[in-house]
């Protein structure tokens, strides 16, 4: 809600049945989380969100010069796409989002392989938050020294497009 309200963006979550159709009583601390205003960002004068009478070719511009800009500065500032497993040795990356995260966490399970032991072996694990549009900056320092990434994803690649797309001109 705090992106949207400082974007003008629209946001969403996706949800499945399995956490849809549960329930659990649960205390959620209000003070858990600390959002940041970017700094990297020169909101326009009157912002960015949609205003009576608004014009559409004033509408359009902001969308398309502002707010996408304005919501990569939001997810950067805030940290919102994170690595969960850094190995030093870098040498396999695992790029993930949702509930692929999940189906990766218990691959590695399954397998046997523990955080620490990815870390020892080269695997490290890249959590994306916002899937569209991907953040650039985050993910370029992930895919640094990496010698490969895997991208895991659930049925379309949303993630992978923008990930090759973004890493294409580098070595």
């Amino acid at each position: 809600w705090a992106m949207s309200r400082y974007s003008g963006c629209w946001v969403s979550f996706k949800t499945v049945a399995e956490t849809v159709d549960s329930s659990a009583s649960v205390y959620v601390d209000p003070h858990r989380i600390n959002i940041v205003t970017p700094t990297d960002f020169d909101m326009p004068m009157g912002g960015l969100n949609i205003r009576w009478p608004d014009e559409f070719l004033a509408q359009e511009e902001r969308h398309h010069k502002y707010k996408l800009n304005a919501a990569l500065a939001f997810a950067r500032a805030n940290k919102l796409d994170k690595v969960v497993i850094d190995s030093p040795k870098r040498r396999f990356g695992i790029v993930t989002t949702g509930k692929s995260y999940l189906d990766v966490r218990q691959a590695l399970d399954d397998l046997g392989i523990s955080e620490e032991q990815a870390s020892d072996i080269g695997i490290s694990i890249y959590k994306v938050a916002m899937t569209w549009p991907l953040e650039r900056e985050g993910m370029r320092a992930f895919a640094e020294g990496m010698e490969e990434i895997l991208v895991v994803e659930e049925k379309r690649p949303l993630i992978e497009d923008q990930l090759r797309s973004q890493l294409y001109d580098l070595r």
